[in-house]
């Protein structure tokens, strides 16, 4: 018997955005051309770096909505350092602890507190935007060339930005992370039945601890990416981005129920998003169609995983109902 080649999420994705680039090759002249393709890789680059983090979350069926603040007290935190002349090995490890400790914090209230992760999240969004403007009038500005080191000056065979490096190394480790380790293993538990785990044995408390801790090392790295962009690091240089990483997330095929997902999917989910914005631009759309199609985007993508995982709970039953009495 014949069997019909089916495609996964993955390759469905990968062949979109596959479609989509030549799209834009044949009928947006110009719009690949080396000064662009570089500005879409570094936007690549934070947004899959922050969206990997994203993705462990919601894989133990959390979320963060705060991630876009976390960025943004990264990028003020940084600058203050960067102000002092301190360059890419002080300021990488340093956005790495401060996106960690805030998102201990997050995982704290959930865990210990009992608090929904939508609504502890949505809490501390709400706290770390308020507070930024009383530390600080604005923003930050006149940083030395060291802070934006790694924007204009790290650059592989002079053209790459280093940003990329550093995705590619933060991605090859999560594939073989998320692939081989046992961790790994205890986060996809969690997420498909968090009683049934802990009933296993698995501390359920410690394993979403240590992924909200992970996945605010790699928000801050995605904030140094941003904030080194520039001479000036603004309040707000965060806000909103937390739906575009969600956006990845769930386009890229990571059911919102938490329980599964990859980290391909997560790659192709940010390949697509960090084209259609300077798609749109560049086409001369106005800058709310982007927002608009994003959110159409997202809405497919939670429809698609919803009835994925409807699908998955009829299979359950019938796979064992030869014994059922």
């Amino acid at each position: 018997m014949k069997h019909k080649m089916q495609l996964n999420a993955e390759q469905y994705l990968g062949l979109f955005l596959l479609g989509m680039l030549l799209v834009l090759g044949i009928f947006a002249r110009g719009f690949f051309s080396l000064n662009n393709t570089m500005s879409m890789l570094n936007r690549f680059s934070y947004l899959l770096i922050a969206a990997i983090g994203m993705n462990l979350i919601i894989i133990t069926s959390n979320i963060d909505v705060s991630a876009g603040n976390i960025i943004s007290v990264v990028c003020l935190a940084i600058a203050a350092l960067g102000k002092l002349n301190l360059g890419l090995p002080i300021l990488l490890p340093a956005s790495m602890i401060v996106g960690m400790f805030l998102s201990f914090i997050n995982a704290l209230f959930i865990t210990k507190f009992r608090i929904p992760a939508i609504v502890a999240t949505l809490a501390t969004a709400q706290l770390f935007s308020g507070i930024l403007p009383l530390l600080v009038e604005g923003s930050l500005y006149d940083l030395p060339a060291s802070f934006t080191w790694l924007a204009f000056d790290a650059k592989l065979f002079g053209i790459i930005p280093g940003s990329v490096l550093i995705m590619v190394i933060i991605t090859v480790i999560a594939l073989v992370f998320m692939k081989y380790s046992r961790f790994s293993k205890k986060i996809y538990a969690i997420g498909n039945n968090a009683e049934a785990a802990r009933l296993s044995g698995i501390n359920v408390t410690r394993i979403v601890i240590i992924t909200y801790v992970i996945a605010g090392a790699l928000f801050g790295i995605s904030g140094t990416i941003i904030a080194t962009a520039s001479q000036r690091v603004t309040t707000t240089m965060g806000t909103g981005l937390e739906m575009t990483f969600i956006a990845c997330v769930v386009l890229g095929g990571t059911s919102v129920a938490g329980g599964s997902g990859k980290i391909l999917g997560t790659v192709f989910g940010a390949a697509v998003l960090s084209v259609i914005a300077p798609a749109v631009n560049y086409l001369g759309i106005s800058s709310d169609w982007s927002d608009a199609i994003m959110g159409a985007i997202i809405i497919a993508a939670v429809i698609v995983s919803a009835l994925h995982l409807e699908q998955r709970k009829r299979i359950v039953p019938v796979a064992g109902g030869g014994n059922d009495r």
